[in-house]
């Protein structure tokens, strides 16, 4: 038998010995010897254990010695005291002990107190205390003020003072010019000063003059001067006479003047 031959029937030996350490289901008793029978026995027994430590359904309580069932079943209660702190649904609250109840009611508390106050998650207001319902008044209206100054969708406007709603107004204000002069999301003319229209205009010539200038698709030339038009048209015609020169980049020989046809070098001339 030639050893590579060997080495596969090894290796299907060996997955076949894993597969009924793992309890997979095309595992082949009938090829293992004594010795790899009671390894697999072995290695099922402590997957057993794994298995009813972390709860699982396919924990079979039978197998377990007692010593292995009290560890499972510290690790249950342990288990289920961690899902009742965390508010899981998995919680039993029947297995809690008087202290631990105390401890769990707490954190249930503080849980919903977050939850209401912090907009964290589920809040149930008949569950606060008479200063944490307080609490929850005024974060709710610095949340809500939070929204309207930040133009959230969020924000309630009938919820503002006249003079929260003139803050906000301000904040609106600011943030539409800082939009308008950065050319970031909506830009309202109309909602500037004679001043900061001025300068958003001059900002807005600006960056469109800088679109022209890189060959961005945002260009506009229509806004241009006549000055920077010609200033940009004198720009790329040097760039087309250098590339037709060099021989490097695109060239447009239709663009070129006779006298600047004729200074080409003639490979450029005659090439195709």
């Amino acid at each position: 038998m030639s050893q590579a031959c060997t080495l596969a029937q090894l290796s299907a030996h060996d997955s076949n010995l894993d597969a009924c350490k793992q309890g997979w289901p095309f595992c082949d008793r009938t090829t293992l010897t004594p010795a790899e029978l009671a390894d697999v026995s072995k290695a099922r027994h402590f997957k057993n254990i794994d298995d009813c430590r972390s709860g699982y359904p396919s924990c079979d309580h039978s197998q377990l010695t007692p010593r292995e069932a009290n560890s499972v079943a510290v690790a249950d209660y342990q288990r289920n005291l961690s899902d009742c702190k965390f508010g899981l649904q998995s919680c039993d609250h029947s297995k809690l002990n008087r202290r631990e109840a105390i401890i769990v009611s707490d954190s249930e508390r503080e849980r919903n107190r977050s939850g209401c106050i912090d907009d964290l998650g589920a809040c149930d207001p008949l569950r606060l205390t008479a200063a944490q319902r307080i609490e929850l008044v005024g974060a709710t209206k610095r949340r809500n003020m939070s929204n309207c100054q930040n133009g959230s969708d969020l924000c309630d406007y009938s919820k503002l003072t006249p003079s929260e709603a003139k803050q906000v107004q301000v904040s609106a204000h600011q943030r539409n010019d800082n939009n308008c002069r950065n050319g970031w999301g909506s830009c309202d003319h109309a909602n500037l000063s004679p001043f900061e229209l001025k300068r958003v205009l001059s900002l807005e010539h600006q960056r469109n003059l800088e679109n022209c200038r890189e060959g961005e698709g945002a260009c506009n030339f229509s806004d241009l001067s006549q000055a920077e038009n010609a200033a940009l048209q004198t720009r790329d015609h040097l760039r087309n006479l250098k590339a037709c020169t060099e021989g490097i980049g695109y060239c447009n020989r239709s663009l070129l003047t006779a006298l600047e046809l004729n200074s080409l070098p003639q490979e450029q001339t005659t090439k195709k």
